[in-house]
């Protein structure tokens, strides 16, 4: 009976590299040990001590390009966020605790009647939310603070194109059309329509009705 070929060893494996993009042990741990890379997009940077939390790179790389794209955060909010970003991270294991020990636990008073006390990891959670009600609606993570966020954009745009709106170029409409101060009798309800002509440019569709 012919014998199949001899399997090459780990080192073997190693040093051919990985032939038919098949990896050896010694690359798939290296790549599971490896440190996260936190991705940067335009000038919004991770600072270094964000790279030693592997969970919290995992939250950072997930929201930042969104955030990014709608202008959220630039490279003066990247700490605060990567904070944000660990923090999520004790919450999780928080309510991981909670929900497998309960959010109260027995206990024995002074006297030694029975006593039911709070989870030391719902405390844990609790302070948490605090800080999230803090920051979130700084990156506009909430529907309230992220419209208010637009609105501020929008009138922005309108109002010539202010860097809150991120250097955006104005629409072909917009283009050559005067500012308020150019214009004297200015009044600002036609200020309000135009902010309120710019939200509702966002406006997506309405879904077509069934037949």
């Amino acid at each position: 009976m012919t014998r199949g070929r001899k399997p090459d060893t780990a080192e073997q494996q190693a040093a051919k590299g990985a032939p038919g993009k098949r990896m050896s042990s010694q690359e798939a741990q290296r790549v599971r040990t490896a440190p996260p890379v936190a991705i940067s997009v335009g000038r919004v940077i991770p600072p270094k001590w964000l790279t030693k939390n592997r969970k919290a790179v995992e939250v950072w790389n997930e929201i930042v390009p969104n955030l990014q794209k709608l202008n959220l955060i630039n490279e003066l909010s990247s700490g605060p966020f990567a904070r944000y970003c660990v923090y999520v991270v004790g919450w999780i294991a928080a309510s991981e605790t909670v929900r497998k020990d309960g959010a109260w636990y027995d206990a024995t008073g002074t006297n030694g009647e029975p006593l039911k006390k709070m989870h030391p990891a719902f405390k844990a959670m609790e302070s948490y939310q605090k800080f999230f009600n803090d920051i979130e609606p700084s990156f506009g993570l909430r529907p309230d603070a992220h419209y208010k966020i637009m609105r501020d954009q929008a009138a922005a745009y309108g109002l010539g194109n202010l860097p809150l709106w991120g250097g955006q170029q104005p629409a072909e409409g917009e283009k050559g059309k005067p500012s308020a101060e150019d214009t004297p009798a200015s009044k600002p309800e036609a200020v309000q329509q135009d902010v309120m002509g710019i939200l509702k440019s966002f406006d997506s569709a309405p879904p077509s009705r069934p037949n």
